[in-house]
């Protein structure tokens, strides 16, 4: 093999290809060639983790690389059982002739990935730090856009020693029960997404921890009771990051901050609305939620709003504009129950009480980011599908989770989105609910290990989903010891023990996530032909879709004679206690 300097971070590298392989970039492939300046024999890959063993599988062979850009390639000199090691470098742009790391022709292993998959995350390539090598990692985005600037070209790491043969961890699923047959060190990937939750989002990833929910870029119109007023003004509009050229850039997000202000909004008339608004001052990474928002202003829909009440002048609620960014916080909306208009009986929202208690304390949310052209284009996550915050308490932990399908009706139908992409509109049912929650465990080989307990308490279901013959106790377990329980009280969830693992650099320390899923809310086809006038030919035509349609799959002026959409919730506490068992 020829001279190496390259690389680094082999730090369990294979491992974090990526789990993120939420490909947000075209599908394009990085081609190796054996000669420089892109000639001779050529070998193409696309995302994935590849180990050249032998001269006719490219081994010690490629002189030349292209790197579609979005993409970036780690490259490693030598590889084992654990991974590439050696020197290493990671590349994010074509290089035609290799050799200007020393690493021509001596290529034997390769990961392949996006360098920003469309999560939050983006890739820092390896530099020089006051003196001192780091190597390329995964960081969040930050939320004020400041993120750091990579090199343009790639550096050689120092090289990094062959792997330490190691096990992942392996689970055994056997209905409630989730065994460690074999115990490894948690991935990086896994690393950070705990770190993240624990640090961030109160030690849960709700809805996007699986990867983001992408929305679309059409608006939502909103229905009028003033016959003066269209039904089709568009209100709602979804956002994204002004410098965002990924190909899914409307999803919905995650904010975190605190809480400033709770009301229930109580109003008849043109616009009914009787939503819970949360007033949230976004915390430093989602401050771009706000600011990265529209600006404030006082738009023509506004101007018709105020004309045909009556207001023929000024601006309301935009006269204190002084500048048009002046927003000092995001609205969580949420209607977690409809009125009629005409009844004008309102009973207080229960989530409105559990809110207001949360006044100057931290809270999470999720759901489509938006901003309200009718209402000085302010920044929301509305409808808020998910809120959730954590309490501790004398005996560990109240994580208070709150999953909602919004009750307006006003985010359920397509035909309701006008202009963009329409795909399935924001609140449509059944809404999932998924909490990851954050747990460590800190095995006891001496003596009793404690157990980690985590129990359901209701407060408020309405339309939640049931699950067959899952009333049980939820259990993840190694060596015979219980280190985690679950205890759902009822049918409503999906649970699994997920990314668990030990602490790197420890022998005892257990992290991984408890997720529960739950889902809200029902759709239901309640017809499967229906007769309808064709206007060209002035006579009736029978339409039919077969029972078990997609909704999606039903053109939007059809989707309501056909479907029955209702909406749902459930609000509820998972109890974290720590229990100390004799004989364990």
């Amino acid at each position: 093999m020829k001279r190496k300097h390259v690389v680094l971070f082999a730090f369990y590298f294979n491992l974090c290809t990526i789990i993120f392989s939420v490909d947000t970039v075209k599908a394009q492939e990085v081609v190796l060639y054996e000669n420089a300046n892109f000639t001779g024999k050529m070998k193409t890959l696309g995302i994935g983790t590849y180990r050249f063993n032998s001269y006719a599988d490219f081994n010690d062979m490629a002189s030349s690389i292209k790197v579609p850009q979005g993409f970036a390639v780690m490259l490693f000199e030598h590889a084992d059982e654990g991974g590439g090691y050696g020197v290493s470098v990671d590349l994010m742009e074509d290089c035609t002739d290799l050799l200007i790391y020393n690493f021509d022709d001596k290529i034997s292993y390769l990961t392949v990935f996006n360098a920003r998959p469309g999560n939050g995350f983006l890739w820092v390539r390896a530099a020089i730090t006051n003196g001192v090598f780091v190597a390329g990692h995964w960081e969040r985005e930050r939320a004020n856009g400041n993120n750091p600037v990579n090199a343009t070209t790639g550096l050689v790491s120092p090289p990094f020693p062959p792997h330490t043969p190691q096990i992942p961890t392996v689970l055994q699923v056997n209905g409630a029960q989730t065994v460690i047959t074999a115990l490894g060190v948690q991935s990086s990937l896994d690393q950070v997404m705990w770190e993240h939750a624990s640090t961030n989002q109160m030690g849960i990833i709700g809805n996007d921890y699986r990867g983001i929910d992408e929305i679309g870029s059409a608006a939502i119109e909103r229905g009028s009771n003033n016959i003066a007023i269209p039904d089709n003004l568009n209100f709602w509009y979804p956002q994204k990051r002004p410098n965002d050229r990924r190909d899914v850039v409307y999803y919905k997000r995650t904010l975190a901050g605190k809480v400033v202000g709770v009301k229930q909004v109580k109003i008849d008339g043109t616009f009914p609305d009787y939503d819970v608004n949360v007033d949230i001052e976004p915390a430093d990474k989602y401050r771009y939620l706000l600011t990265e928002s529209h600006s404030r202003e006082y738009t023509s829909l506004m101007s018709k709003q105020w004309h045909l009440s009556g207001h023929t002048s000024g601006q309301p609620d935009c006269d204190d504009a002084k500048s048009k960014n002046d927003f000092k916080h995001i609205e969580a909306e949420i209607a977690e129950t409809y009125w009629p208009q005409k009844s004008r009986k309102f009973s207080p929202a229960i989530l409105t009480g559990l809110c207001t208690a949360r006044v100057g304390q931290d809270i999470c949310v999720y759901g489509p980011w938006i901003y309200d052209a009718g209402h000085c284009c302010h920044a929301e996550i509305h409808p808020s599908e998910q809120i959730w915050w954590t309490e501790n308490n004398a005996t560990g932990k109240k994580y208070a989770c709150n999953v909602l399908c919004d009750a307006s009706k006003r985010f359920f139908w397509r035909d309701q989105m006008d202009d963009g992409t329409k795909l399935k509109p924001w609140a449509a049912p059944p809404v999932k609910g998924l909490f990851a929650i954050a747990f460590e465990i800190v095995i006891n080989d001496a003596g009793a290990t404690p157990i980690k307990k985590f129990e359901v308490s209701d407060i408020k279901k309405f339309n939640v989903a049931k699950y067959p013959d899952a009333d049980k106790v939820y259990e993840l377990t190694f060596q015979n010891k219980t280190l985690v329980s679950f205890v759902p009280h009822n049918d409503a969830f999906k649970v699994s023990y997920e990314s668990v693992g030990l602490v790197p650099g420890t022998i005892n320390t257990i992290r991984g996530f408890l997720v529960i899923e739950t889902s809200v809310g029902t759709i239901r086809q309640i017809a499967t032909s229906k007769y309808f006038l064709d206007p060209g030919s002035n006579k009736s035509v029978k339409i039919k879709f077969p029972m078990g349609t997609d909704p999606i799959n039903v053109p939007p002026h059809y989707e309501r004679k056909f479907f029955s959409k209702v909406s749902g919730n459930y609000l509820f506490n998972v109890i974290e206690t720590t229990l100390t068992p004799i004989g364990n």
